[in-house]
């Protein structure tokens, strides 16, 4: 019996991020099994949720217990948005990993017990698995940056001269 890929859980900033970087479509060679809530597409412009379904993106409906929970929590988090408390709520329900950059949902995350990793992480693994090259990756993370991204400006560097470096 074959396993089935990783389940992980995508935050739209996530999708954001690998779209300023021109990465979008890398992200769906990785050999995990990506999701997010049907909230989290509806309100993506750019990059296109529609399309992002057609690239192999999975959209699920939380159920009405859910949703309840999300106003829980939202209720106990004031600074995190509903919108991503539901991707919070389905990575929880589903025992995935979550995939987001924003620091009050990560921070969130680890008080509900819930896994994170971030758009570095996504370009690392990009980057071990030979999906893109190294100098690819530090060219669209110099994108991010130049877009405004908001990611950890010492861990960037340190990628930018890794990869820049070979």
């Amino acid at each position: 019996m074959q396993d089935s890929p990783p389940l992980y859980i995508v935050d739209a900033n996530i999708l954001i991020d690998l779209h300023v970087g021109g990465l979008l479509q890398e992200l769906f060679r990785l050999p995990f099994s990506l999701v997010a809530p049907d909230v989290i597409i509806a309100e993506l412009d750019e990059p296109d949720g529609e399309m992002l379904v057609e690239c192999g993106l999975t959209s699920v409906e939380l159920t009405g217990d859910q949703v309840l929970e999300v106003a829980a929590l939202r209720a106990r988090y004031r600074a995190v948005s509903a919108n991503d408390l539901f991707t919070l709520v389905l990575a929880r329900v589903q025992k995935a990993t979550l995939l987001t950059g924003d620091r009050h949902l990560t921070e969130v995350a680890g008080q509900e017990d819930v896994a994170t990793h971030g758009t570095l992480w996504v370009l690392d693994e990009m980057v071990r698995l030979g999906i893109v090259a190294r100098g690819q990756a530090a060219q669209a993370l110099a994108q991010m940056l130049e877009r405004g991204s908001r990611l950890p400006q010492a861990e960037c560097q340190k990628r930018l001269r890794q990869w820049r470096a070979r």
